[in-house]
């Protein structure tokens, strides 16, 4: 008689790298809005270098989100509907991904009118917008779906996920420092015990250029 083993399902713990990424957008678009309300009330004029590499943050974020819910729409939520079927619904979150872009577009927008001269106000108003959907967006994920994850995705396909986030995106120059950044001592330890040496190698190289920028942005 042949048995079969069931595959290994996907732990909290295999959820650490996507928590970490949804902990850097947040913190992220929270702090850009806060350097653009600074900017708009003429309490912190942004000169300068300080501008471009807000402008640069600004590009990676709007980026990096888009990417990290592209992931979502065609890798995930495929999984989710084959494994749980009855049991998610995605059509909120769908919805949500859906509403995001056109206002990653506007804050691009709103920051080249900015730059150029034009009002501040509106992309501080953008920015923070943005903040407050990615909260509600991210704590409604975390707290519906996944478990739904932990009780259905095998770890096999959910790896899957993961690999297609580490494709595209804003690239690993955006990634890297911010991991080291947001991640706790013990979470960065685990992340990396089983990371490729040179992959280690590129994000120390990436360190210094990203803790300038923070210093240039006074974050």
């Amino acid at each position: 008689m042949t048995t079969t083993t069931a595959p290994a399902l996907t732990t909290d713990a295999d959820l650490l790298g996507i928590r970490i990424a949804h902990r850097i957008m947040r913190r992220d678009a929270r702090g850009l809005a806060r350097l653009a309300a600074a900017w708009a009330d003429g309490s912190d004029p942004l000169e300068g270098r300080r501008r471009r590499v807000f402008g640069r943050w600004i590009e990676g974020l709007c980026l990096d989100i888009h990417h990290h819910h592209a992931t979502e729409d065609d890798h995930l939520w495929p999984i989710l509907e084959r494994r749980a079927g009855a049991e998610v619904d995605l059509a909120p979150l769908s919805d949500d991904h859906a509403a995001l872009d056109p206002v990653l577009d506007d804050i691009r927008a709103a920051f080249a009118v900015a730059a150029s001269g034009g009002r501040v106000d509106v992309l501080a108003e953008r920015l923070t917008h943005l903040a407050d959907l990615l909260d509600e967006h991210i704590i409604e994920e975390e707290r519906d779906l996944f478990p739904i994850i932990r009780r259905y995705v095998p770890l096999a396909e959910w790896q899957t996920v993961e690999k297609a986030a580490q494709r595209g995106g804003a690239g690993i120059r955006y990634a890297l420092p911010r991991i080291v950044d947001v991640a706790t001592e013990e979470e960065f330890a685990t992340m990396t015990a089983s990371a490729p040496k040179p992959l280690l190698a590129v994000m120390k190289l990436l360190l210094p250029r990203y803790r300038r920028e923070k210093d240039v942005l006074r974050w």
